[in-house]
């Protein structure tokens, strides 16, 4: 046992691993937090360069990305910066609730929508000039292209499948959803008679080959499953054990896919649920992520790889999930589901849809304009309701993560177990090792601050790194005013802010003084060591 004392007021306990031992110290106490420093079996499979994915639904294509001859601008510089930190563009699933009142009809251009009398969309019909603009993405960007069996007509899915072929190349083609969310899986339909749930095999058990025998593609290029992660008992979901106990194997299905929705707006009761306390809280996080890793390893078990194909969805919830706290919160679930070996996590961008819930808290906009929702990465385009196109608080979460996903492509992570003394509530860290050998450190402080304390200096918690610290050991910081900071000119990563999709502001490498460095409450740091 070793004995520091890092300041007058400080004392700092270590023990550790050898080569490395961290230490927690704050005017209170110091605690121990031990190190690897080569990567443990347990660390993740080696991380996917697109681990940082998107997922846009349909209807709302033209206003994320624009067509052919007029990109959005904004939406291509801010994945511009993803890419660069990986050497990998993100990946984009075209998808959501609007996938399944798609149509694909030859006459047509962009996506148009019908919407209802009382402001919902009841039908989304594109033609060609969708899939070309396509090509206006990074060569690295692949595709799961979404097909509309909510219709229950294979032929409206043939209509997309053929012109998916046919306008794209065959190698940007990543995989075939072939529905959302409504439980069914692989064309297999969940009904119910006499009260018992059963899986309906029927006559849609070959519409997926019919579908593979219409396009000459390499196989497997199915997303099985697509359907819901809650924490509610209640909740009837097709999940992927339930698939592979059928028999569906890797030899179909090229990765399962299942949706994350830890907190909604939809419904009251999970409304609810969905405040500061809840959703700053690495415990909660790392509880419900933990319900995929049956799932994961389902996959894993057939052959098939895991990717979470919807997450932040469910509208969102104003003064929660457009502000810095929500960049804390989507980071630490990216990270936690990719020590568990999730491939890929796709974050949803969308905006309200009044069908997708009866009593809901977000609303449309004005005269059928979309309401953007308060979890995306950015707001599109100006528009009443949001204001001006820009990106949101969370978005800096992404650049983060990117860093740590790195261009190595030897990169795994580890998520390392809290000290007895720490609170699993408030603290989360994450060794990132590349080759087996520790290069990185990224930890999250999830106590409270926000930017309305006037307790005078900000509260935090001091890391004293002993043996593997040097010279060039730096540290990045991903930090705002306070949590409850909702204007991203004020939120930076590495001293930069990226509200109209250039990064603003001098680049901030912090030196690692003494092997010491300070996180405050709501922030979270990446040291590269």
């Amino acid at each position: 046992m070793k004995f520091r004392t890092p300041s007058v007021f400080n004392l700092a306990v270590c023990v550790g691993w050898v080569g490395l031992v961290t230490c927690f110290s704050t005017n209170a106490s110091a605690i121990l937090l031990e190190v690897p420093q080569r990567a443990p079996q347990y660390a993740s499979r080696i991380l996917h360069p697109a681990f940082t994915s998107l997922s846009v639904d349909p209807a709302f294509w033209v206003e994320f990305f624009g067509n052919l001859e007029r990109p959005n601008k904004l939406s291509f510089q801010l994945i511009k910066h993803i890419a660069d930190r990986t050497g990998v563009s993100p990946w984009i699933r075209p998808g959501g609730v609007t996938q399944d009142s798609s149509l694909f009809d030859a006459k047509f251009g962009e996506p148009v929508r019908d919407v209802s009398t009382a402001g919902g969309i009841y039908r989304t019909t594109y033609g060609a000039e969708y899939f070309k603009s396509f090509s206006n993405f990074a060569p690295s960007t692949k595709f799961t292209v979404t097909l509309n069996l909510g219709n229950d007509t294979l032929g409206i899915a043939l209509n997309q499948t053929k012109a998916a072929y046919r306008y794209l190349k065959a190698d940007q083609i990543w995989a075939f959803e072939c529905k959302y969310y409504p439980q069914i899986a692989i064309l297999w339909k969940l009904t119910e008679r006499n009260g018992t749930k059963f899986i309906d095999l029927g006559r849609r058990c070959n519409w997926t080959d019919a579908i593979d025998a219409a396009i000459p593609l390499k196989q497997p290029r199915w997303w099985g499953g697509s359907d819901g992660t809650t924490d509610d008992p209640k909740t009837v979901a097709i999940q992927t054990n339930l698939i592979t106990s059928r028999g569906v194997t890797g030899k179909k299905v090229r990765e399962f896919s299942q949706h994350m929705y830890q907190y909604s707006s939809c419904r009251p009761a999970s409304n609810a649920r969905a405040i500061v306390p809840n959703i700053m809280n690495h415990t909660n996080i790392t509880s419900f992520v933990d319900i995929l890793r049956s799932q994961i390893s389902a996959a894993n078990s057939v052959g098939s790889d895991f990717v979470v194909g919807e997450h932040l969805c469910r509208s969102g919830k104003v003064n929660i999930t457009d502000t810095f706290g929500q960049a804390l919160w989507a980071l630490d679930t990216s990270l936690y589901s990719a020590s568990l070996n999730v491939s890929r996590v796709y974050l949803h961008q969308g905006a309200t849809l009044v069908f997708q819930s009866d009593n809901q808290e977000n609303i449309p906009g004005t005269n059928g304009t979309p309401g953007f929702s308060s979890y995306n990465l950015w707001y599109p385009r100006d528009s009443e309701l949001r204001g001006r196109a820009r990106a949101n608080p969370s978005y800096v979460s992404q650049l983060m993560l990117s860093e740590i996903v790195g261009k190595s492509r030897a990169s795994q992570i580890v998520h390392l177990p809290p000290p007895a003394n720490v609170s699993t509530d408030r603290f989360a860290a994450y060794g990132i090792y590349e080759r087996k050998k520790l290069t990185k450190l990224a930890l999250i402080n999830f106590s409270v601050f926000n930017k309305t304390s006037t307790s005078g200096d900000a509260p935090g918690i001091r890391v004293h790194i002993e043996g593997n610290g040097s010279r060039t050991s730096r540290l990045k910081r991903m930090t705002a005013p306070g949590l409850d900071e909702k204007n991203a000119d004020l939120v930076t990563w590495a001293g930069q802010a990226y509200t109209n999709g250039s990064a603003v502001g001098k680049l901030k490498l912090e030196p690692v003084i003494n092997n010491t460095v300070w996180v405050r409450d709501s922030e979270a740091v990446l040291i590269d060591l």
